[in-house]
């Protein structure tokens, strides 16, 4: 009788062993199954691995992507990183020529539409206005009453030529916008030629598959 007690309480461990194994494995399957399209999907956005060319991005890539988030600029009389990596935003970096004109103009709206256009996701992407210099006060003041979220940043002529060379692209004009990822890397350059849809059709899918803080 002992031993017949025995082998029930063996059969029962083993039972129990099994089903824990099957129950880890069905975790790990629906784990899996949520992460690696993700995964893939952030993979094949970047490097265009089995990817057929003009069907993905509408931006133009910048390969490789380049690191820029070690650039200093000016912000309200401070300096500061060009990149905050500690607030993991998507970010629109907009070459706007000395004077920000009519292209430039142009490319600013473009951008605010789409930030609009984000609705809640909105929070999750800025915009930045890179200019050689102090701007006037009335320009300034302009920019806040038309472009509430843009943030306006000054850097030297120097460094701004150096990440005109980096994010340069032979289908993307000077007067431009440079989509960095949230973790400093500019991966994809943008112009008046690219509508915003374009514009929207790209950050709505990288959001998708990226993580919020």
């Amino acid at each position: 009788m002992e031993k017949k007690e025995q082998v029930s309480i063996f059969e029962s461990a083993q039972k129990s062993k099994s089903y824990t194994q099957r129950r880890r494995l069905q975790g790990i399957s629906i784990v899996a199954s949520v992460l690696l399209p993700i995964a893939a999907a952030y993979i094949v956005f970047y490097t265009g691995m089995g990817m057929p060319s003009g069907t993905i991005n509408q931006g133009e890539l910048i390969q490789p992507p380049v690191k820029i988030d070690d650039f200093k600029v000016t912000f309200q009389g401070k300096q500061m990183p060009l990149v905050n990596t500690e607030s993991p935003k998507w970010r629109y970096l907009i070459f706007g020529g000395e004077e920000c004109g009519y292209e430039c103009e142009k490319l600013l709206y473009t951008s605010r539409q789409v930030h609009i256009r984000l609705g809640e996701k909105a929070n999750r992407v800025e915009r930045l206005l890179i200019t050689g210099g102090a701007i006037s006060a009335d320009r300034e003041e302009q920019l806040k009453s038309e472009h509430p979220r843009l943030r306006v940043l000054q850097l030297n002529q120097e460094n701004i030529q150096a990440l005109q060379e980096l994010t340069a692209h032979q289908n993307v004009a000077d007067i431009r916008a440079v989509l960095i990822d949230q973790k400093g890397f500019a991966m994809m350059a943008y112009d008046n030629h690219h509508s915003g849809n374009q514009l929207l059709k790209d950050i709505k899918r990288l959001l998708r598959y990226s993580y919020d803080k």
